[in-house]
């Protein structure tokens, strides 16, 4: 049963299935196995299936507004055309089954549309009021599928607020790092807020990253319209306003970056190699002719032992090559294969490098782990 199910459906219709099945008088031991066996199989089924248990404590709200249509009618019409609202394969599952039983289970998947119907409607409701939070620990990446079809990858020590309505959908990336990977919705912009960046896009893929000094943007895939937010407006207001028709709006295409500061939208960068900005996505971390302060800083943001460049002429050599995210010791011991470097550890599992000789100069170019 599983499998056809699985060949017929989407991920989110099956977990509408296992709720009402789990929650039903007549869940035996073999269906809570084989629903442990079908969460399991990924991350996506997982946010499906807490995605309908928010659905359902929404649909109990006494905050949420129905639409007029009684929930007879919408019942009827559901169990009138099962087919077209929950495609599931009620013929197959007939044939391993009793006939009274196979009666029974239609009757339950006839409901199961029926509760399909509901939270669907019950999902674009409270989407429209209930903003949402989802956000990563030091360490930790995150892929989150949005209700209108998005993706959103967040990266280590990352929080996003979501908030989808009608007529377009916003995304503040409160700190850190993401890569989004938007549905083409032309009637509904996508928006999203990250420091002093505004961006809007309808249906592409690009990366964005706040640091200190700037939110830096990276286009993947298609293109996206950044402007410099006004600290005067609210997010709501700008992309009410929306980005691209405001004359600062720089249009990005694939393999374009930008850097966005306080002082505005910097130049655009063209031709920049895409894998090195969205390779963290492997839990990788590539450089090409970086300062060895930002690779250490790069380390520190997926790991609790700290690397401290603790040298002026060592901070600014420049490193090239591939690091695994979360393996810091590898690059401690490529530190101190350097002549001259020295390694101290520190406080906390810290670890402090530091140049004995003023007149070395490490030939860090070409490294690779």
């Amino acid at each position: 049963m599983a499998s056809d199910m699985e060949a017929t459906t989407s991920i989110f219709e099956q977990a509408c299935h296992w709720w009402e099945l789990l929650h039903s008088d007549s869940a035996s031991n073999s269906d809570h196995h084989e629903f442990g066996e079908w969460v399991a199989r990924s991350p996506e089924r997982v946010e499906a299936y807490l995605q309908t248990a928010r659905l359902v404590k929404a649909i109990k709200s006494s905050r949420l507004i129905w639409p007029s249509t009684p929930a007879e009618v919408l019942i009827r019409e559901a169990k009138a055309s099962p087919e077209t609202v929950l495609p599931f394969s009620t013929t197959r599952v007939s044939a391993s089954v009793g006939h009274g039983k196979a009666r029974h289970v239609q009757r339950r998947l006839a409901w199961a549309a029926a509760a399909v119907l509901l939270m669907g409607v019950g999902l674009a409701l409270f989407m429209l009021e209930t903003p949402q939070e989802f956000r990563t620990a030091l360490g930790e990446q995150r892929s989150v599928l949005l209700a209108d079809g998005s993706r959103v990858t967040l990266n280590t020590a990352s929080t996003i607020d979501v908030n989808l309505q009608m007529g377009r959908r916003e995304v503040l990336l409160v700190q850190g790092e993401a890569l989004f990977e938007v549905a083409h919705d032309a009637a509904r912009p996508f928006v999203v807020r990250a420091g002093n960046a505004l961006l809007k896009d309808v249906g592409t893929q690009f990366n964005v990253d706040i640091r200190s000094n700037g939110t830096t943007v990276t286009v993947v895939e298609g293109q996206v319209a950044v402007d410099s937010g006004s600290p005067r407006e609210s997010a709501g207001a700008q992309a009410a306003h929306g980005v691209a028709d405001t004359v600062e709006a720089l249009i990005l295409r694939a393999n374009d970056r930008v850097i966005v500061t306080p002082a505005g939208v910097g130049a655009p960068q063209r031709g920049v190699n895409v894998a090195a900005s969205v390779a963290w996505i492997q839990r990788q971390l590539m450089f090409e002719h970086r300062p060895l302060s930002e690779v250490a800083e790069e380390f520190n943001r997926y790991n609790k032992d700290r690397i401290d460049i603790d040298s002026a002429e060592l901070k600014r050599q420049e490193v090239t090559g591939v690091f695994e995210a979360k393996d810091p010791a590898s690059f401690v011991a490529f530190l101190s294969s350097i002549p001259g470097v020295e390694i101290r550890e520190g406080a906390n599992g810290s670890h402090i490098v530091l140049l004995r000789s003023p007149t070395s100069h490490p030939d860090t170019r070409g490294a690779h782990q």
